[in-house]
């Protein structure tokens, strides 16, 4: 088929600011948007994409996402409707790619079901989570996933675990996929339990990270054996400033944004803590965050040079 013969995804938007869909609320707009709430919906927006050779950025709750100052020349996609909603299935939880991670957690946890309370300290969705393996307290989504559902311009499947190749912060799933569906494999435990885990892990993130500010999650992975906020920290990079970003006098791995913060502001403050910590004598820091490069779609924030890749 043609460009001319795919039809337009239902919801197409044009020109739409980005910097609303991140927590950290910096960046431009993308050339087009939509939001999509089913399979068949996913699998329409990449292919009228894929027809027109547009690039596509998959976003979640934007938690760990810088968007370009210039926008983005492509199709950013968001998961809504079904692709955002949470069943419990025996011992199991269905959830849509869309679905808030926590809000997962807090409705397994209702469900008497435990294995994901770690969950409860990651503010992005289900999909995204699985898509970067990310985790939190030592445990990983491929800890308690048991499969996924991708979507591509030629259509969906279904996976299992092992077929996401999934490792630390990252997995197999290309910048042209949907994670549009997981599931996770449960066990029942003592609610009692259940609740005090996650009052621990909320009490401590509380206690440990910015509140009440425009953040994203940890800016940095954490080299192997060591801390990046350690390291941070360390190198005397609390509170340290570029233009309106600096990093968090609470935690050396989080980055505030005040209110005239652009994302050149945030990459030139990642690129001069990780310059800190080499010049200190630690470990090269790698972003953990991703950047949304204007005509390029989703990578890393910064290069093992420092640079915007």
């Amino acid at each position: 088929m043609t460009a001319s013969t795919i039809p337009e995804p239902a919801g197409l938007l044009q020109d739409a600011p980005l910097h609303k869909l991140t927590t950290i609320k910096v960046g431009g707009t993308a050339d087009w948007f939509c939001r999509v709430e089913s399979f068949s919906h996913a699998v329409s927006a990449l292919a009228w994409a894929e027809s027109r050779g547009l690039v596509v950025a998959i976003l979640g709750k934007g938690s760990n996402l810088i968007v370009a100052d210039e926008g983005f020349r492509g199709l950013a996609v968001q998961l809504g409707g079904r692709l955002s909603s949470i069943s419990v299935r025996g011992d199991g939880l269905w959830c849509g790619g869309g679905a808030s991670l926590p809000r997962a957690v807090q409705r397994a946890a209702s469900a008497g079901l435990t294995g994901l309370e770690f969950g409860a300290s990651i503010p992005g969705t289900a999909g995204g989570a699985v898509a970067m393996n990310a985790g939190a307290y030592s445990n990983e989504l491929k800890d308690v996933l048991s499969w996924a559902v991708i979507c591509t311009a030629f259509g969906r499947e279904r996976v299992d675990r092992d077929r996401l190749q999934m490792g630390y912060r990252s997995s197999s799933v290309g910048s042209q996929e949907i994670v549009a569906a997981v599931g996770f494999d449960l066990r029942p435990g003592d609610p009692e339990q259940i609740a005090a885990r996650l009052a621990e892990f909320r009490g401590h993130r509380r206690s440990t990270q910015p509140q009440g500010v425009r953040t994203f999650g940890s800016v940095f992975t954490n080299p192997e054996g060591d801390s990046a906020g350690r390291l941070l920290e360390q190198a005397g990079c609390k509170d340290v400033q570029v233009g309106d970003a600096r990093f968090s006098p609470v935690h050396a791995n989080f980055i505030e944004a005040g209110p005239q913060a652009t994302a050149a502001d945030v990459l030139a403050l990642m690129r001069e803590g990780r310059r800190r910590v080499r010049e200190a004598g630690g470990a090269e820091l790698h972003a953990e965050v991703r950047f949304l490069h204007p005509t390029e779609g989703i990578r890393a924030a910064i290069s093992r040079e420092g640079e915007t890749e």
